[in-house]
């Protein structure tokens, strides 16, 4: 178990200066040449990039999704100031407005135990207040998911007047259905049943269809309802068993391919295409890849990559174990089990949370950023920002480059996924002279959960930590419009001039 003394000797471990020219490191690292554009005509970087998505059913405890909840408010508000929570899963599909008492089908799981009676569960009104209050405290909107498995469209109607009446303005849209394709095999008797259910919610604030791996039923949803605010579907690598170091650093060029397709058929709505429920691996991720510093490199490129290729928003799935096992029917995440008796804190963050959260804890234990939350916040960072159509953004193995191009300067990543080889890093292109600030992400190596560095500050994991990201000052742009680094194994560097 983690204890200070550790966590400290890992920060140690990465004290090495990250080089500031080729020079440095010659001979111990392969090279490669970018240029930087003279115009940046990519797609432009949504203020919305960064987003979370939770279950519903943290509804079941006001408490969660509050604003007196201060540790889980810091850490929405910290990641994005714009973001949005998309409430949905699975469990969105066993809930009912608190006295709603219509008749309702029995449900069974989805995926194992066939026979057992999965049963409702109450989203009462205190709840959705609280959860106004949080949006408020953070600056958050949110994407609410409806019951669509219980086919009432008396509680469409009603939990849709409780959410929109109490919400307001935070709300961008409702949703109705959660991976729907896993209920109804054809597109067509989903259609059927979507256009049943949410006939009472009229043609303002809907969106869908929030399917799994359907590319095509997004297609044909967006040309089937033109009113929708925008376009959602969910993408997970593969399933956490086959989840490893190697694997989730493996760039998924298949995905960048439908990303960009799906932005074109959401263009004519107006928040685009959203990949509302995301992260590594599903069935709760991998313990010992999810939440390893290997997920905040493969954070930042998935994130970045999406936005590249038109993206709008994207929501990484995370929460508590207990919400996420509850959403697989009891599946066992496999995980580590929390030691009541244990005193390291972060250990307990650590086992309360989900594999794949980005942000740690439960109300019991407090809350804390995980790896992969400082990828993503490293890319929020490039919101606002135009993308540069380099010509080769992964000129060597493992090694991916983004560039955008922002009112007060260019803004780079670099990211090497190399587990032992470090890349020298040569940029044309820049404006001469200009001023170069650089904030590395690195931690002791891929497999670290605990000791990680964003920028200059030590100690980003630590509960509670006043953590802003400090910039290291390097060599200004040469004469020629150069500049030189070299990035070492595993780790990634936000570089910002002007």
């Amino acid at each position: 178990m983690l204890d200070r003394r550790s966590f400290i000797q890992g920060m140690a471990a990465m004290a090495l200066p990250l080089a500031s020219s080729a020079a440095s490191a010659a001979g111990t690292a392969a090279g490669a040449r970018i240029a930087i554009p003279a115009r940046a005509t990519g797609n432009t970087v949504a203020q919305t990039i960064v987003g979370l998505s939770y279950e519903t059913d943290n509804l079941r405890d006001p408490r969660f999704f509050a604003a007196a909840n201060t540790g889980l408010v810091d850490a929405f508000r910290r990641l994005n100031p714009h973001g949005v929570l998309r409430l949905g899963g699975n469990t969105s599909d066993l809930a009912k407005p608190a006295g709603f008492d219509g008749p309702l089908p029995v449900l069974h799981p989805l995926y194992r135990d066939r026979e057992r009676v999965q049963p409702y569960y109450d989203v009462n009104l205190d709840a959705i207040d609280a959860l106004a209050g949080f949006l408020d405290a953070t600056g958050w909107k949110v994407v609410f998911g409806l019951n669509m498995r219980a086919g009432s469209v008396d509680l469409v109607e009603r939990h849709a007047r409780m959410v929109r009446s109490r919400l307001g303005p935070r709300l961008l849209a409702l949703q109705v259905g959660n991976e729907a394709n896993n209920y109804f095999k054809r597109y067509e008797d989903y259609k059927a049943a979507w256009d049943r259910l949410s006939a009472p919610l009229g043609s303002k604030g809907i969106a869908g269809p929030d399917s799994g791996a359907n590319t095509d039923w997004v297609q044909r949803f967006g040309n089937d309802v033109p009113e929708s605010v925008l376009l959602s579907r969910h993408y997970y690598r593969e399933a956490a068993e086959r989840g490893s170091l190697a694997d989730i650093l493996l760039h998924d060029s298949d995905v960048d391919r439908e990303i960009a397709a799906l932005a074109r058929a959401a263009r004519s709505h107006p928040q685009g295409f959203w990949l509302t429920e995301t992260n590594s691996y599903y069935r709760g991720g991998r313990d010992g890849v999810s939440n390893a510093f290997a997920s905040a490199l493969w954070g930042l490129d998935f994130t970045l990559s999406a936005a590249f290729n038109g993206a709008t928003g994207i929501c990484f799935q995370g929460g508590p174990r207990r919400s996420i096992e509850s959403s697989l029917e009891g599946h066992d995440t496999r995980g580590r089990g929390i030691d009541k008796r244990g005193e390291d804190v972060l250990a307990r963050i650590e086992a309360a949370a989900s594999n794949y959260s980005p942000i740690g804890g439960d109300l019991e234990t407090g809350f804390a950023p995980r790896p992969l939350y400082y990828g993503l916040l490293c890319a929020q960072l490039l919101a606002g920002g135009r993308f540069y159509e380099l010509e080769r953004a992964d000129p060597l193995p493992g090694l991916r480059v983004y560039a955008t191009a922002h009112g007060d300067g260019v803004r780079i990543v670099a990211i090497n996924t190399s587990a032992t080889e470090s890349r020298l890093l040569s940029l044309t292109g820049l404006p001469k002279g200009a001023r170069v600030r650089a904030a590395p992400l690195r931690a002791p190596g891929l497999e670290a959960r605990y000791a990680l560095a964003f920028g200059e500050g030590e100690g980003a994991l630590a509960p509670g930590a006043g953590w802003t990201l400090r910039y290291r000052n390097m060599p200004p742009v040469a004469r020629d419009g150069g500049l030189q680094l070299a990035l070492p194994a595993g780790s990634a560097l936000l570089l910002h001039t002007s």
